[in-house]
Formats: structure tokens, C-alpha cells, sequence
């Protein structure tokens, strides 16, 4: 542990955790939680109307089988739900536990990530630091609330993307392109290393690589937890407008880019359409708020991610069993298809909040053309000779013998 916070932890223990320590934490993680909560209750409306193309302002919550208003009262998150025993008022019919979980995951994500951003300093920025000794007049810096709300963003849009691909296969545009506009307002308002002093970036020496181990772990975190690249050329010197415009335009295009590059290789030698372009939007979205370096290592730790997911879903899921055959062979593709963006939003988070850890452990990669343009290659030909070797004899065949002309 670095001495210096570890001499904070007891300069802290050693002034003693009395009520007047305590309770500001309990008020300000209750605040976090009733925000979340909230948030989850639109997050509702987003995944019930978003993938039939319904406004999500009008009309307001009612009962989608009478179509009867729903009270104010009912309407309020968890405790509605509960109190109705999930059920409307009305007409008696179920709302589903979906609603529930989305709006009890959201609250406790809120709570989690103010717990580690702002209580705990997980990236360990000092403008951060927030000590509720000063009693119930304690207030979290700004720059903490400004991080907590700009990632509360982030984390709001990837869990409505999440639970819509898991239900329907799709991710609806406004969700990533709504959160495009906020992660590249935030990154201009906050470009790196934000909130950190600019001179801190500014003592990095200018004459070495940061692929040499001597700059490994000097990076410091912001907002934006990386630059684009680094040593930084003079047209985006750290703190600038210019920076967090580039950092957030770069890390959306590398997102939607290397998905499509992915999709296009495994396609062509899976002779079958493998992801999709709601995937692509969606880590454009994570890299306008991370960065180009997080979005493309979320891919790979989201595939993992899914896979996993998708395991669950078989030993733990419903049982096929007494399902139907079906006697067309291109639905079957259908059954088995593995909905990635649960995966792929578990993943940027993952990636997100191991990045004080992973970074430095990458960072020797991360900054060198040719090491980049090796893996990409790399990378590239497995993802097609994947394709090619997952590829079935049937599909050859009906390839082969489709008209022509």
C-alpha cells in the first residue's frame, strides 16, 4: 500500500469513528441510494417503450394491459411495486419482476459506485478525498459529485442497454447516442487529468516513451482516466478543451471501430452475421467516457463475460426440453444466439474500475504503434480462422447451392 495513504487510514482510525463520523456517510449513501432508485424507475420506461419505438415522455406510467394512469403513489420505486404486490390496481394484472430489479440493481449501482468514487477514492485522486469528520456539514468535494454524476451516466445507460439486448436482441440508438452527447461534453469539461492539477501531468518527462518501464504506474487518473496518447503532442496539451474533445472523439471512434472490424472478420469466415451494430454503439458510447485504451480492452474481457453469462443461462435457465422442434433450420440459429450486450457492459465496468490496476500492467502496449498494429493483426486473423473453423459443412453447402443471378 503506498505509505502516504496508509499513514491517512491511521491518522483517520486514530481520531475514532463517533456518531458525528458516521452519520454523514449513512446520509450521503442513503442519497445515493434513493437517487439510484429513481433513475431505475425511468431506466423502466426506457426498456419497456424504447424497443418498440414508443415516446418514452407521453403517455405518462399506466397499466399496459387496461391502459388505467398509475397513481402517483403506486408509482413510487420498489415500495409501489411492493405495495401493489406487483400487480395494477385496477385490473390485477402482473407488471413482471422485471421492473422490481431493474429499479433495486440500479439503486444498489448508484450506492456502489458512490461508495467506491467518492467515500473510498478507489482511483485514488487527492482532489477526491472526502473525510466526514467535520460532522453532519460534511460535504463531498465537487469534483467528486461532478465524477459520481458523470458516471452515474455511464453506468445508467449500460445497465438500460443491458437489460433491453437481454430481452429483445437489440440495443435502441438514443441509449448509446444520448450517451455519446454526455461523455463528450463531460471529456471537454473535464479532459485530462482533470481534477488534478495540470502540472501534475505537466512534470511527465517530454523525452521518454511511455512504453519504458520507468513510466510505468506514473500516469495519473482523472476523469478521463488516460490521455489519448502519451508523450502528448503540443496541439492537445493536458487540461485543454482540445484534449478531452480528442481523448472522447478517439475512444468512441476505437469502440464502434474494432466491434465492426470483429464483425465483419468473424462474419466473413463464420459465413453467418456474428454481433451487431448495437454492440458497436455501445462501446462507442464507454469510449467517449474512458477512453479509447478501456474500450478496446472491454471487448475482450466482455467476450469472456458473455460467455460465462451465457453458460449460466444453460445450466441455470429454463429448460428447452418441452419446447417445440422447429422445422426450419435457419431459426436454430436463433435459439442458440448469445445476447452480448449483458456481457459487454459487465465488461466496461469490470475494465473501468480495474484500470487503476490494469493500466500500469498494460501500459507497455498501449503506447507503441507497432505493438498495437502487431496485435491487431494478430487478433484479426483469429477472429477469421475462428469463423472459418466454427463454420458448418451445411452452411457450405446451402452457400454453394443458393441461385445465382
Amino acid at each position: 500500500m503506498n505509505p502516504g495513504l496508509a499513514a491517512a487510514y491511521a491518522e483517520h482510525y486514530a481520531a475514532g469513528m463517533g456518531w458525528w463520523t458516521v452519520t454523514p456517510i449513512l446520509v450521503w449513501c442513503l442519497f445515493a441510494l434513493v437517487l439510484g432508485l429513481v433513475v431505475g424507475s425511468f431506466l423502466n420506461v426506457l426498456i419497456a417503450r424504447l424497443p418498440y419505438e414508443k415516446s418514452i415522455l407521453w403517455p405518462g406510467s399506466h397499466c399496459l394491459h387496461c391502459y388505467r394512469p398509475i397513481s402517483r403513489w403506486d408509482n413510487v420505486p420498489v415500495l409501489g411495486y411492493l405495495r401493489l404486490r406487483g400487480r395494477c390496481r385496477h385490473c390485477g394484472s402482473a407488471f413482471g419482476r422485471r421492473y422490481l430489479w431493474v429499479e433495486l440493481g440500479t439503486g444498489l449501482a448508484f450506492l456502489l459506485l458512490f461508495v467506491l468514487e467518492v467515500l473510498l477514492n478507489w482511483p485514488g485522486i487527492p482532489q477526491l478525498r472526502f473525510d466526514p469528520r467535520a460532522g453532519l456539514s460534511a460535504l463531498p468535494p465537487a469534483p467528486a459529485l461532478a465524477l459520481f454524476g458523470y458516471h452515474a451516466v455511464l453506468l445508467s445507460a449500460l445497465l438500460a442497454a443491458a437489460v433491453i439486448d437481454a430481452e429483445h436482441r437489440v440495443i435502441p440508438p438514443l441509449i448509446p447516442y444520448g450517451g455519446l452527447v454526455v461523455g463528450l461534453i463531460g471529456g471537454i469539461c473535464m479532459p485530462w487529468p482533470w481534477p488534478q492539477p495540470t502540472a501534475t501531468a505537466q512534470r511527465l518527462p517530454d523525452n521518454i516513451s511511455w512504453i519504458f518501464p520507468e513510466m510505468w504506474g506514473l500516469i495519473p487518473l482523472g476523469v478521463q482516466p488516460w490521455p489519448w496518447w502519451g508523450p502528448l503532442p503540443s496541439w492537445t496539451p493536458p487540461g485543454s478543451w482540445q484534449l478531452g474533445l480528442v481523448n472522447s472523439l478517439l475512444g468512441a471512434l476505437a469502440g464502434s471501430l474494432i466491434v465492426r472490424l470483429i464483425r465483419w472478420l468473424f462474419s466473413t469466415g463464420f459465413g453467418r452475421e456474428a454481433l451487431g451494430l448495437g454492440d458497436a454503439d455501445l462501446l462507442m458510447m464507454a469510449g467517449a467516457f474512458l477512453g479509447w485504451q478501456i474500450a478496446v480492452l472491454s471487448l475482450f474481457i466482455g467476450s469472456v463475460v458473455a460467455l460465462v453469462l451465457y453458460v449460466l443461462t444453460l445450466v441455470f435457465g429454463p429448460s428447452r426440453s418441452n419446447s417445440a422442434p422447429q422445422p426450419d433450420s435457419a431459426t436454430a440459429p436463433q435459439v442458440r444466439e448469445i445476447p452480448f450486450g449483458p456481457g459487454l457492459a459487465l465488461g466496461v465496468v469490470l475494465t473501468w474500475f480495474a484500470w487503476p490496476w490494469l493500466g500500469p500492467r498494460v501500459q507497455f502496449a498501449l503506447f507503441d504503434l507497432t505493438i498495437l498494429g502487431l496485435a491487431t493483426f494478430i487478433i484479426s486473423m483469429g477472429t477469421l480462422a475462428a469463423g472459418l473453423l466454427l463454420r458448418r459443412p451445411e452452411d457450405s453447402d446451402t452457400t454453394s447451392a443458393a441461385p445465382v443471378g
